[in-house]
């Protein structure tokens, strides 16, 4: 006999938050699959996606000290491990 669970709305949207940072979490694992190693660079927009967060939040980020990044011809780049030890954190939160 299959079992109804009731949970309340605040812990839904908590459950759903979390499954969405363990997709981003898989989704950076299968694009390290497809480059084969950490030592490749991300643009901006890459970032975004992974971290699930604006232009704006990785901006700030940047200004911050928190994601290094590194300039090249006018445009930023920011290392794929960095970005994998800023998922880790965000997991932890």
């Amino acid at each position: 006999m299959e079992r109804i669970v009731i949970i309340n709305e605040s812990t839904f949207t908590k459950w759903m938050e979390r499954v969405k940072e363990l997709l981003s979490v898989l989704h950076l694992q299968e694009q390290q699959m497809k480059n084969k190693s950490l030592g490749t660079w991300l643009d901006t927009s890459e970032v975004c996606a992974m971290l699930n967060l604006s232009k704006r939040s990785v901006q700030s980020m940047r200004e911050r000290g928190e994601l290094p990044y590194t300039k090249i011809e006018g445009r930023i780049y920011h290392r794929a491990d960095d970005i994998a030890k800023m998922m880790e954190l965000m997991m932890k939160k």
